[in-house]
């Protein structure tokens, strides 16, 4: 074989191997946001139908509220939003809960953005010690 072609070959290998192991937009997460400014974006989740995101322990810089609205990630085109939220319970040491019901059928992926903090669209920035994105409604 020809260095060339070997080396087309472990370049290629490396390519199928690097697509199989790519993260995977998860359903239901939980993680934390430090330093987030308006415009920030969460990772990516796959839903449908309806999606819950609660946050918990939320400071800023003086600010008590902030704006969160779910986007559905569509390739090649704008991106789709859905209702905004306002999240102002999580800055007294309760829990801010915002859910989507109106989402189409079918899988896609979603993402929320905060769209404001503070009612400012510039300047606070915001944390959250624990945020909870999940797609299961809860009975009862």
């Amino acid at each position: 074989m020809k260095r060339g072609a070997r080396i087309s070959m472990v370049a290629g290998t490396a390519a199928v191997i690097t697509l199989a192991l790519a993260p995977i937009a998860e359903a239901n997460w939980e993680s934390s946001i430090t330093g987030a400014s308006v415009g920030f974006e969460s990772r990516r989740w796959s839903d449908e139908l309806y999606s819950q995101i609660t946050f918990h322990g939320c400071t800023t810089d003086g600010s008590k509220s902030t704006d969160v609205q779910i986007w559905n990630d569509i390739s090649l085109a704008p991106d789709k939003a859905y209702d905004n939220k306002t999240y102002t319970a999580c800055f007294n040491g309760g829990v801010s809960n915002g859910e989507w019901t109106d989402l189409p059928s079918g899988k896609r992926d979603y993402y929320f953005q905060i769209m404001k903090i503070g009612g400012s669209t510039f300047g606070p920035q915001l944390s959250v010690s624990k945020l909870v994105v999940d797609t299961t409604k809860v009975d009862g």
